[in-house]
């Protein structure tokens, strides 16, 4: 028991230090560091650690971008039950990066991150809903997975939910506020 927390908490520290390496925050910029310690953190098994790793794969963020590398990263740590890891994965099977490309697979990954509380995985949703792209048209749900992506920050829900407000009665928009009011994240979902 005490060796998995162990290995957890080495897993946690060397993500945090690659974090500080990255960004500069109390030591000077290292990116060749914060690498070294993302690889570390996710060798660990660390969903940050994995996570980090991934954007950088993904971005081409001092390694060569590998999309293939990235995919790894990502599925890993969202079948830990990772929503920002799990909605990267879906991006990368919706535009086939890395793996083929694969809509069911990628709007499995996005919905289980939006479920969680991913904000970019939210306003995906809202837009589909909107629009009734791959679903049914509903304004209602529309607004309300705009509304929780928005109230976290995400600028395009701001613009999103403005521009769906527009075309909602004020009967929709009270209705889609009392199921904002009942919605509770899901917990993380481990997939085995």
């Amino acid at each position: 028991m005490e060796a998995h927390l162990d290995r957890e908490r080495r897993g946690r520290a060397q993500n945090v230090l690659g974090k500080m390496y990255q960004s500069g925050d109390g030591i000077p910029h290292n990116f060749p560091e914060a690498v070294k310690c993302f690889r570390e953190a996710a060798e660990l098994g660390d969903v940050n650690g994995l996570y980090n790793l991934g954007r950088m794969y993904q971005r081409g963020t001092e390694v060569n971008r590998n999309y293939r590398e990235a995919e790894k990263c990502f599925r890993k740590a969202a079948l830990k039950g990772y929503d920002k890891a799990q909605y990267c994965l879906g991006v990368l099977c919706e535009k086939g990066m890395g793996v083929p490309q694969d809509i069911k697979e990628a709007e499995k990954w996005k919905f289980k991150a939006a479920q969680q509380g991913e904000a970019r995985a939210q306003n995906h949703y809202g837009v589909k809903y909107a629009k009734g792209e791959g679903v049914e048209k509903d304004f209602k749900v529309a607004y309300v997975w705009l509304h929780l992506a928005f109230m976290q920050g995400n600028k395009r829900a701001k613009k999103n939910i403005t521009i769906l407000a527009e075309k909602m009665s004020p009967e929709q928009i009270f209705d889609a506020k009392q199921m904002i009011a009942g919605w509770k994240p899901k917990a993380r979902d481990i997939v085995k």
